[in-house]
């Protein structure tokens, strides 16, 4: 471990505000990672429903995106703005169906649990012992 030697409080803020914010970012990656994950299981995999009428194009499964937006916050969420179809077919309805388990109509609702249930169930299971995790990983002491 090195030592550093901070003239002014502010110095200190500030070193350990790009070792949180870094912290921060990493977490946010694995978390986008995970909800990509969640979206290929739950949505892509799902057993009871078999595209068979189109190719699928993976722009909803590529679609997890994050950035901190802050200092001090991330946020992960579907980037929408970057999802193109060559129907023109909505994103947005394709992630709002999505949300709901149906994948294009009510007629194609399926029992497989959606996959933002399954993605706030693993962050609500996960995401603050990542977070420490990422903390530690900087070098800051985190107590359990």
């Amino acid at each position: 471990m090195v030592n550093k030697v901070f003239r002014t409080p502010v110095e200190l803020k500030n070193y350990l505000q790009v070792l949180c914010d870094k912290a921060i970012q990493d977490t946010a990656e694995e978390a986008k990672k995970q909800l990509t994950k969640c979206i290929d299981e739950q949505y892509y995999k799902d057993p009871g429903f078999y595209p068979n009428i189109y190719e699928r194009t993976k722009a909803f499964l590529n679609s997890a995106a994050c950035q901190l937006i802050t200092s001090g916050k991330a946020e992960i969420y579907i980037d929408g703005d970057g999802m193109h179809y060559r129907n023109g077919f909505s994103p947005w309805q394709v992630i709002e169906w999505s949300s709901e388990s149906k994948h294009g109509a009510d007629y194609y609702q399926t029992s497989t649990p959606d996959f933002w249930s399954t993605y706030i169930e693993w962050c609500d299971d996960h995401l603050i012992n990542l977070l420490k995790s990422n903390l530690r990983k900087v070098g800051l002491s985190i107590k359990e």
